[in-house]
């Protein structure tokens, strides 16, 4: 049985889980080498975001076996 939780509630879970994980495997200092400030806001380096962006996927196949994203 799954559970059903808030569409943006799974997708920020999903963020935070990716994030946390890509942190873990680089260390603080290869985090923080991924990110760049432009205009004031963070972002990821185009290889960072690659990084990230298969964490991401790995994340949602895995909170998939545990939650449904509710429908809006």
């Amino acid at each position: 049985m799954t559970i059903k939780i808030p569409t943006p509630t799974f997708l920020e879970l999903q963020s935070q889980i990716a994030d946390w994980l890509m942190n873990c495997e680089l260390g603080d200092y290869g985090h923080s080498s991924m990110i760049e400030t432009v205009d004031d806001e963070q972002h990821y380096t185009e290889e960072g975001q690659e990084i990230f962006n298969d964490y991401y996927d790995d994340v949602e196949v895995f909170l998939l076996n545990f939650f449904e994203k509710e429908n809006d």
